[in-house]
């Protein structure tokens, strides 16, 4: 059995996401050692692409067929279980094996941020920022989605956060200076720069012009690496779940 590799993202209106998701597959295609003639790996989006998820996914698992590939691995890019995570991207796998049958099987693993490995990576992030520090999600309101960010605030002795549900950054700072906290890091629990990381940066600037007296340090999202690359190996390694014939 020969494999293909397909590492699915959110998608975005901003190019430097996608791009840096490409350079990722490049990334792991070396370390894979692909050639021409060997296993293949690509991106696909789950948004905001120019056709739908199972298509692209299809049409990937059609010219891997092509080429004598029977199976294609796909690697949710993602960082807490919410509903991308377990029900959009489970239904398109499905729809993409149901539209191509047995010809090819698809593999999905496990989400990125459900790996140790990943965890280890962006915790060293944490490192560099003062005692009294947040992280800071995306956030989901599916429920028990979020017990991976509380579980790592724990663990890094953080301040969880969210972007799109409470508490906020804005709250959780206020709740920091009442405690006399003078330094504040904040973390963000993305994969890689783009377009909220930018709204994050613009949002600490007005909450440096509100609170003077307070110096806030922003920290960097995860970012492309050998060790990130060397994570999805491991990954693909040892997937968790099949879908085939359409299950």
């Amino acid at each position: 059995m020969t494999d293909a590799y397909l590492l699915v993202s959110h998608g975005s209106r901003d190019p430097r996401p996608q791009a840096a998701t490409n350079q990722l597959a490049v990334q792991l295609s070396i370390q894979l050692g692909c050639t021409i003639e060997s296993p293949m790996v690509t991106t696909a989006q789950l948004e905001l692409a120019p056709t739908p998820l199972h298509v692209q996914i299809g049409d990937f698992a059609n010219r891997c067929q092509v080429s004598g590939i029977d199976r294609v691995f796909i690697v949710p890019l993602f960082l807490i279980p919410g509903v991308h995570v377990r029900e959009d991207i489970p239904a398109q796998i499905s729809l993409a094996q149901s539209a191509i049958g047995g010809k090819v099987k698809l593999v999905v693993t496990d989400f990125l941020g459900a790996n140790q490995d990943f965890i280890n990576l962006f915790a060293q992030n944490r490192l560099s920022l003062p005692a009294q520090s947040i992280i800071l999600a995306h956030g989901s309101r599916r429920s028990g989605s979020n017990q991976i960010v509380e579980r790592l605030a724990r663990d890094l002795d953080l301040h969880p956060a969210y972007w799109s549900v409470a508490p906020s950054l804005s709250d959780r700072v206020a709740a920091l200076i009442a405690t006399g906290a003078t330094e504040i890091g904040i973390l963000p629990y993305f994969l890689f720069a783009g377009g909220i990381t930018d709204a994050i940066a613009q949002s600490i600037d007005q909450l440096r012009s509100q609170h003077p007296q307070v110096k806030l340090v922003l920290g960097a999202p995860v970012g492309n690496s050998p060790e990130l690359a060397a994570t999805i190996g491991k990954i693909l390694a040892s997937p968790t779940e099949e879908m085939s014939n359409g299950r």
